[in-house]
């Protein structure tokens, strides 16, 4: 990946990682990738076509194809021996194991199912002098979206995907007790590119936007970081795209996403839950897609002929499918789609083509499927092909001296290249939503009052799905921002006030005290995985009371006071807005999350310059929409979802975020109006170029966004406006960039009632903006008929 966008950024910064809190964790850059020297470790052993098979075994016959290699040795496996290769987690989420290593072909185990969605999940390794080297762990993806950093995404992508390699090469697990802690392997289950929907979603801090496009950029970005390595041959991993499909419940309106129906329209499908899902497939090259738990019109996602049919014979997707952990059993057991667990794999694998499953019912269930003709043993072996196929694609069955794979450094991982990226883009994803009277940046020498619930709070910053982040139990090489705030600036106080959910006995009479006595409040809220997870979603958006009332009574004192949050899905923001002198959005901000805060607060931060990725809509919002309805248009029980379709005055737009320095955005190119013709559907695009000038005295950053509305266009139920570009410059004071968006023809599609996508004659307004206070809009005339985009898929 091209990482020159980033190389003057991080090596800066990792002039500050080489004395930072982590130590041993970052003392050395990643060596190169060479044939060569192989190391005696442990995953050698589990490399297939080693002596004596390399002779003997038709499928390591280097002078075949793949494909050819891989019916070889499909022809080798006996019926038995196949349930376990096509069953994931070896003993983790209910699957029984064993590992699927067939020690008479000289076929090794291999584990799929390992996370990596802000950062590699699995055991440290230990480094070449010894000392343990733990994955770096990013912000969560609800935080990396606001960086809105494209080329970051990628090249985060292939950190992880490169430290993967290293770790599995070096023989470390999978960390969490519930996966059985099976020796890694090299497929993600990551990234999750599902919308954020609803704010009470719990799992909103594992995506990055509520917007299709930029999940779609984010998918596409990290699925070519991650796979694409040093050698152009083989993959450097696999990526596994999640949830498909319309997933964003995980218990709420009596429902759980065990058995939940998600009823959605064409429209919605091919507009809002789709686009995200084929880009990642089609611009990105993604080989690994999970189906989700829930159902969609009434039939389970993993049983679904849209799974296989949208996915492979529309999309041309040549990857595996798997399950979520225990999705299959769900089919039958939650759904009562069918009857048993031999009909589930049916349908699981000759339906749906899910061709692995997490959990245990192809393994105990396979066999007696294909003898009830529930499905034929050409689709088990079609499954076969298809993951054995990735397997020989890693390079897993070819000589060692022709795979440098074999010879990653252990040294790669948490290099200081590595960890400065990091930190660079934690220092890009703050958000300053409001900065009154120019509260920040805090001066030095000012007396801070750091309170709150997250003044210490560690586990909070980092978030979940998380590896072993620490040589020892636990998070003790994590900073709270109390450690980094107290560093960076003598004098500062801490004081609780409350717990995240509880009150504390004195702790707002100690806490208004230190207020009074300080000269700013950098005041901690938020929430954590006790009130938003995986498995739990919200069943309000306030702040838990006891914070609410800590808020009131800061805001009481008078003193000046910048309220930090620390969340994934939105809270309310009406009394936070209107009381406090300024708000800085931080998400779950991940290993430098206290490190960031620090330098933002304390004008240190010469990045400064995220988005919102989600709207902040009023208070009473989620009183208005059912959560378990998944539609997204306007209508009368509903004023719509996420900035495409909303109807109201959000308290914080999608988009929005300021910074210590100002910008302006200046046209170069004509914006009185410009005309494309759907004749010239494949190749006319217009061209809107911008030139972003740093106007004020400190560095930053600005984030540039390009929508289309179609204001003159006769489609019901259109998007009142769609993102189809961004872009993020750095720019010192004085400094000008210039940026250029070519929308096309196909760009402006719109997704009909029956779900095709389809760009009709009229007139689109393109707006080119900061999302603040910068504006510049054009109208864009396009003649001819109507074009079909894309036809709705028939399955």
């Amino acid at each position: 990946p091209n990482r020159s966008k980033h190389q003057c950024c991080c090596f800066a910064i990792m002039a500050y990682i080489k004395f930072a809190l982590i130590g041993a964790l970052c003392t050395s850059l990643a060596a190169p990738l060479v044939a060569g020297n192989f190391p005696d470790n442990y995953t050698v052993a589990t490399r297939a076509c080693r002596p004596p098979y390399d002779k003997t075994m038709p499928y390591c016959d280097t002078s075949k194809s793949i494909d050819e290699r891989v019916d070889a040795l499909i022809a080798l496996i006996h019926d038995d021996e196949i349930a376990p290769l096509l069953t994931a987690r070896e003993g983790g989420g209910g699957s029984p194991g064993p590992s699927g290593a067939i020690d008479r072909l000289g076929l090794p185990e291999y584990d799929w199912g390992v996370n990596c969605i802000h950062g590699v999940q699995t055991s440290c390794g230990t480094g070449s002098d010894g000392k343990p080297r733990c994955a770096t762990s990013f912000p969560n993806p609800v935080s990396l979206g606001t960086s809105w950093n494209s080329s970051m995404y990628r090249e985060i992508g292939h950190i992880i995907g490169v430290e993967l390699r290293s770790l599995w090469l070096h023989g470390a697990t999978e960390a969490s007790s519930w996966s059985g802690k099976p020796h890694a392997g090299l497929d993600c289950w990551s990234p999750n590119i599902n919308i954020n929907r609803d704010p009470r979603w719990g799992r909103n801090q594992e995506v990055t936007s509520e917007d299709p496009y930029a999940n779609g950029v984010f998918g596409r970005e990290y699925t070519v970081g991650l796979q694409s390595g040093e050698d152009d041959k083989y993959l450097q991993a696999v990526v596994t795209l999640k949830h498909w499909d319309a997933y964003s419940l995980e218990n709420s309106d009596g429902y759980t996403r065990h058995n939940f129906n998600a009823i959605v329209d064409n429209q919605t499908l091919a507009d809002t839950y789709w686009p995200a899902f084929k880009m990642a497939v089609q611009e990105g090259g993604a080989r690994g897609v999970m189906c989700s738990y829930n159902a969609i019109n009434g039939v389970p996602t993993c049983a679904s002929p849209m799974l296989n049919n949208v996915l492979r014979k529309v999309w041309g997707f040549d990857g595996y499918i798997t399950s979520d952990s225990g999705a299959v059993a769900d089919i039958y057991s939650q759904h009562k789609y069918v009857s048993s667990s031999a009909k589930a794999t049916g349908v699981a694998i000759h339906d749906g083509g899910c061709d692995i499953d997490s959990g245990a019912i192809y393994h105990n269930s396979l066999l007696d499927a294909v003898k009830q003709n529930y499905l034929s043993m050409d689709d088990v072996k079609q499954a076969l092909h298809r993951t054995l196929k990735l397997r020989f694609e890693l390079g897993l069955f070819d000589p060692m001296d022709e795979t440098p794979y074999w010879n990653v450094s252990k040294d790669v991982v948490s290099s200081d290249e590595h960890q400065a990226t990091n930190l660079l883009s934690t220092l890009e994803s703050m958000v300053l939503l409001k900065n009154d009277g120019n509260v920040l940046p805090i001066a030095a020498g000012k007396k801070i009052a750091l309170i709150g619930p997250h003044a210490n709070a560690t586990s909070a910053l980092v978030g979940n799905y998380l590896g072993q982040l620490c040589p020892t139990e636990g998070l003790s090489c994590v900073q709270s921002v109390a450690d980094a705030l107290v560093g960076m600036q003598s004098g500062t106080t801490v004081t609780q006030g409350c717990s995240v959910t509880k009150t504390i006995s004195g702790g707002i009479d100690a806490a208004t005290a230190a207020a009074k006595a300080a000269d700013v409040v950098v005041l901690a809220l938020g929430l954590d995985e006790g009130i938003e997870g995986e498995s739990h979603d919200r069943t309000t958006t306030a702040l838990p009371d006891p914070q609410v009332a800590l808020a009131a009574a800061i805001a009481a004192t008078g003193t000046p006071t910048v309220v930090v949050l620390i969340n994934g899905g939105m809270v309310n923001m009406e009394a936070l807005k209107s009381a406090h002198n300024g708000i800085l959005s931080t998400g779950y901000p991940g290993f430098w999350g206290a490190k960031a805060i620090a330098m933002t607060l304390l004008g240190k931060n010469e990045h400064l310059g995220g988005k919102l990725a989600y709207t902040i809509y009023p208070d009473d919002y989620i009183n208005h929409v059912k959560m378990s309805d998944m539609s997204v248009r306007p209508s009368a029980e509903s004023p719509g979802r996420t900035y495409r379709f909303y109807t109201g005055t959000p308290v914080f737009p999608f988009g929005y975020g300021i910074a210590y320095t100002t910008f302006t955005i200046k046209n170069n190119t004509d914006f009185t109006a410009q005309t494309l013709s759907t004749a010239a559907a494949s190749t006319a695009s217009a061209a809107y170029s911008v030139t972003v000038t740093n106007t004020g005295d400190v560095t930053g950053d600005e984030v540039v966004f390009a929508y289309f509305s179609p204001s003159q266009v006769p489609e019901v139920g259109a998007v009142q406006k769609q993102l189809f570009g961004f872009q993020r410059v750095h720019l010192a004071p004085g400094e000008s960039k210039q940026v250029e968006f070519t929308p096309s023809v196909a760009t402006l599609a719109l997704a009909q009632a029956q779900g095709s996508l389809v760009t009709s004659p009229g007139v689109y307004t393109i707006t080119i903006t900061n999302g603040v206070d910068a504006l510049l809009t054009a109208p864009l005339h396009v003649s001819g008929d109507a074009v079909v985009v894309a036809p709705f898929p028939q399955f």
